[in-house]
């Protein structure tokens, strides 16, 4: 009889912001950069609270990954590596970083996070 019990998969990437929407979002995990099909891009593993593009969400959010080229997920990747390495741990930024974030894209497509 085998005691262990497997799982096999991948965790499921969030599909992209429709121009002139949001989605509301907290960090959950890992933060680095990915090589895809597309290049390289900027990954975020995330609870995702509400986004225009699925029906209806659970309370708490789903588990998935954000994955974007864009100069926003570029800027905080940036920020989160250099001001953790500058600071250590337990500073401003990951402490905000726990709170809920508002990921807003333009008509012209330009995405911007604010801290909400």
């Amino acid at each position: 009889m085998v005691k262990d019990k497997f799982s096999f998969g991948v965790t499921p990437r969030m599909r992209e912001v429709p121009p002139g929407q949001c989605a509301e979002l907290k960090f959950s995990g890992k933060m680095d950069t990915v090589e895809t099909d597309w290049g390289e891009k900027y990954s975020f593993e995330i609870t995702l609270l509400s986004h225009p593009s699925y029906e209806s969400l659970p309370k708490e959010g789903i588990q998935t990954t954000w994955e974007s080229k864009s100069q926003c997920a570029a800027q905080l990747l940036h920020a989160v590596t250099e001001y953790g390495n500058a600071k250590g741990g337990d500073n401003d930024l990951d402490k905000a970083l726990k709170e809920v974030w508002k990921l807003s894209r333009t008509e012209e497509g330009t995405y911007f996070l604010d801290q909400k």
